[in-house]
């Protein structure tokens, strides 16, 4: 048992450091249910439910190890009533070992239509991420001999913008995004290890198939790409039954197999649940993820409400 703990704690060790002070790691949340909530991914999903629509999220990773990946999100966004535009915000708690990041941002979009049932979205967003690392939280092996770095707590506020373009109709959907453009400093420069913010660029697609008139099958593709460091892709498919229940297979490449299941539960409330099993290197060591989901579009007209949501 103690040669199990001895492991499990370098592992969490290699993976605090790396994703602490290497600039090529996944600085950015991501979630496996990101088909229902782009908003995070791309500013210009702002308004894309034609009625305001709030989202909450939580994403917890490898439960059984102290210090794991623990994630939250709320999201709000809206079309201004009598124009094209559409403004949101979200809110974001990253945690990550001794490692913390809360964001703010404002999202703004411009969407006008290019086709009967189509339209594109040009949206941009603008907020900040309190970037904190208690070093001082770290268990030290050798205390008698402890790097002086790791006695002082780092704390930044990271102001950023981002962009991005979103195409959507009532069966297709296509995005590109940065939402990260500027390179923030995370820590001092005598630092052993220099980390800094990179850009993230995320490409997101998804298509409604008719199965028959009882059944849906949606497709969707996630790709991501840090600057000067990692691509990731993520494959799904999800099954609509009766326009009520969702159940689906994510593929993330590298990293998991999930499971999703999604009920709507009435026209504008609906709550999703995701699964992931992990299939990398450390799968003998690590637990699941587990992510829930609610979602919830506020009624604005019979209309609107009436037209069903697939992404």
């Amino acid at each position: 048992m103690s040669n199990m703990r001895n492991r499990i704690a370098v592992i969490i060790c290699w993976v605090l450091l790396i994703l602490s002070h290497s600039g090529n790691s996944q600085q950015y949340p991501i979630f496996t249910q990101y088909m229902f909530n782009g908003l995070v991914l791309n500013p210009a999903y702002t308004g894309s439910h034609e009625s305001m629509a709030f989202t909450a999220a939580t994403r917890s990773q490898w439960t059984d190890l102290k210090g794991a990946p623990q994630t939250e999100i709320f999201t709000v966004h809206s079309p201004i009533k009598f124009s094209r535009s559409s403004a949101g915000a979200f809110f974001t708690l990253d945690q990550l070992g001794v490692t913390r990041q809360s964001m703010f941002y404002g999202t703004y979009a411009y969407r006008f239509p290019v086709s009967k049932r189509g339209k594109i979205s040009i949206g941009g967003q603008v907020g900040v991420t309190y970037y904190q690392t208690n070093y001082s939280d770290l268990n030290i092996v050798s205390p008698d001999n402890i790097d002086p770095t790791f006695q002082e707590n780092n704390r930044r506020y990271l102001p950023n913008v981002g962009i991005g373009a979103y195409y959507y109709d009532d069966r297709l959907y296509v995005g590109l995004a940065s939402p990260t453009i500027l390179g923030n400093k995370l820590n001092k420069d005598n630092f052993l290890v220099l980390a800094t913010q990179k850009r993230h660029y995320f490409l997101t697609a998804g298509y409604v198939f008719d199965l028959n008139e009882n059944l849906k099958l949606k497709p969707n593709l996630l790709l991501k790409w840090v600057e000067n460091g990692a691509f990731q892709y993520d494959i799904n498919a999800n099954l609509l039954i009766r326009q009520a229940v969702w159940v689906g297979i994510s593929y993330r490449m590298n990293d998991s197999v999930d499971a999703l299941f999604g009920w709507n539960i009435n026209k504008q409330f609906a709550v999703g649940y995701s699964y992931g099993y992990p299939i990398n290197a450390l799968e003998s060591f690590l637990t699941g993820t587990h992510e829930l989901s609610l979602n919830y579009r506020l009624k604005r007209n019979r209309k609107i409400i009436q037209s069903p949501r697939y992404f």
